[in-house]
């Protein structure tokens, strides 16, 4: 009788562990644009269940989602080439039916594709609406022109590298070209 109440002790104390470890729950990871993580194991039991849930938290992550494959490059026209000394001047035109959505990244592979595929290119401007190309290189605009131009003019290239995120990306900044 004696040997029984800590085999059982023994048994309850593994079951326990058992329990806890955490190995039963999917695992998922996020990384925040700070260099924080958030990882979180499974979902919340349901009332009455007898499971348990970890969560180690960092200030502000963000998540995101990408499809598996190659990305996609929203198609572009180039509306118009100027030759240079150092190399060509093109004004882009990105076809907003090509994408449902546009980020800073797409913006950088459609240059990145513009300087590969259409060499030499020491400037790029790139628009969504084909009315705001005049207004690029016009010295005056009108405060309605001006604000057409802050809606539909993305980002430009400059010095052949540098990436310079402007009107509604300019939040983004900028980077250099294959960083």
């Amino acid at each position: 009788m004696n040997r029984t109440i800590p085999a059982v002790a023994a048994i309850a104390f593994v079951l326990a562990l058992t329990a806890c470890s955490g190995e039963d729950g999917d695992v998922t990871t996020t990384t925040g644009d700070a260099g924080g993580t958030v990882t979180s194991l499974a979902a919340a039991p349901e009332a009455g269940d007898d499971a348990t849930t970890a969560t180690t938290a960092a200030p502000a992550p963000t998540s995101t989602t990408a499809e598996p494959g190659a990305p996609q490059i929203p198609e572009f026209t180039i509306l118009s080439r100027t030759p240079g000394d150092e190399g060509d001047t093109v004004v882009v035109l990105l076809d907003p039916d090509s994408y449902e959505s546009l980020t800073d990244i797409d913006l950088q592979n459609v240059l990145s594709e513009v300087v590969d595929d259409f060499p030499p290119v020491y400037s790029a401007h790139v628009i969504d609406d084909e009315t705001v190309a005049a207004y690029l290189t016009s010295a005056e605009l009108t405060a309605a022109e001006q604000q057409l131009l802050d809606v539909h003019y993305l980002v430009r290239l400059e010095e052949g590298f540098r990436i310079v995120f402007v009107g509604p990306f300019e939040e983004s900044g900028s980077t250099v070209l294959g960083s």
